[in-house]
């Protein structure tokens, strides 16, 4: 295994003619759960028959339930450990590290390559690891360390294409194929869901500099609203349940839902019901154009390079690098995304 080199050659140097089995290390976050569906997708077009389990944290492990390619999920309890830190959380991780080591892989493949996803690739069992080069590891160049060959990110480029990419060079499949998220036809068309159109507005993310300011979403709200629109919210935690609440406190009284908590699979079945989403730099705006929904993308501090919709019509992405994307361009977006979809 010493002689190999990226890109692999598959019934040469060594390596049997086709891959029998891939453990794919993708732990977080959702939208790069997302972001790796495709690359599955060419790695079942590629070679039939092959056993593609996946690695990731528990909280997630629902997206990758839904590609038909995915033998086997191992849903890891990473952040229960990491907030509970109790016996009983660390207990369930090891038991679920345990069943991973009992497989045996022709390649681990880890696109994610960061501290943990390094461990969880060395801890499986394969002769050959795959993952980025120590500077591409996240700012976590030990990772590097876990790996028997190392791939060097692609500059610029969305997580989608980096990890088509990325497969093409360990498992010699066609990025040029057409974009194949595998799960948009397990949903009802919009028409199905809802009686009156509904825009759902993903406001909240991970992180507060990706949030796009409350002021600018009351403004599009009652914009919406004003065009017969019916909105639909979600939270995940208290301060997004307050702001969420404050976007539609002076709308007129039947014209916004703030939905309950539901799980993720709850989700994509709204999402997909909609007639557009709204929303900022988060992993439902990303599912938004993997279930082929219109959708406007609100970008603050990341880069619009960072998402790549399924259609140029069927999104808009405005703003990013620091520039918030104006109230006045949004409903210009929205619009003609509407137009365009009608």
């Amino acid at each position: 295994m010493t002689a190999l080199r990226l890109p692999l050659r598959w019934g040469r140097d060594g390596l049997p003619a086709a891959p029998r089995s891939v453990l794919l290390v993708q732990i977080s976050a959702m939208g790069d759960q997302v972001q790796t569906l495709p690359a599955v997708s060419d790695i079942a077009a590629r070679w039939p028959g092959i056993a593609i389990d996946w690695v990731v944290d528990a909280r997630f492990a629902d997206i990758p339930r839904l590609h038909p390619a995915v033998r086997r999920v191992f849903a890891l309890p990473l952040k229960a450990v990491q907030q509970q830190r109790s016996l009983r959380a660390l207990r369930d991780l090891l038991a679920s590290l345990r069943e991973l080591r009992t497989q045996t892989y022709d390649l681990v493949w880890d696109p994610h390559s960061v501290l943990k996803s390094a461990i969880i690739s060395r801890l499986a069992r394969s002769p050959l690891r795959v993952g980025y080069r120590a500077q591409d590891c996240g700012g976590e160049p030990l990772s590097a360390r876990a790996y028997t060959l190392h791939f060097t990110r692609p500059a610029g480029v969305h997580g989608t294409w980096g990890r088509r990419v990325f497969a093409q060079a360990v498992l010699d499949t066609d990025p040029a194929r057409a974009v194949d998220y595998a799960i948009d036809q397990r949903f009802p068309p919009p028409a199905a869901y809802h009686a009156a159109p509904a825009v759902f507005l993903a406001h909240g993310a991970s992180k507060p500099e990706k949030l796009w300011p409350l002021d600018r979403w009351q403004r599009l709200a009652r914009w919406l609203t004003q065009r017969g629109l019916r909105l639909q919210l979600t939270w995940g935690n208290a301060e997004e349940h307050a702001r969420a609440l404050a976007i539609v406190r002076d709308l007129p009284a039947g014209s916004s839902d703030i939905l309950d908590r539901r799980g993720l699979t709850d989700m994509l079945a709204v999402i997909a019901g909609c007639r557009l989403l709204v929303g900022v730099d988060t992993g439902f705006t990303h599912m938004a154009a993997a279930l082929r929904r219109p959708v406007v993308g609100l970008f603050v501090s990341t880069s619009a390079e960072l998402f790549t919709p399924t259609s140029p019509a069927l999104a808009c992405t405005l703003g990013g690098n620091g520039v918030s994307p104006e109230v006045e361009a949004v409903c210009a977006a929205v619009q003609a995304l509407l137009d365009a979809t009608s």
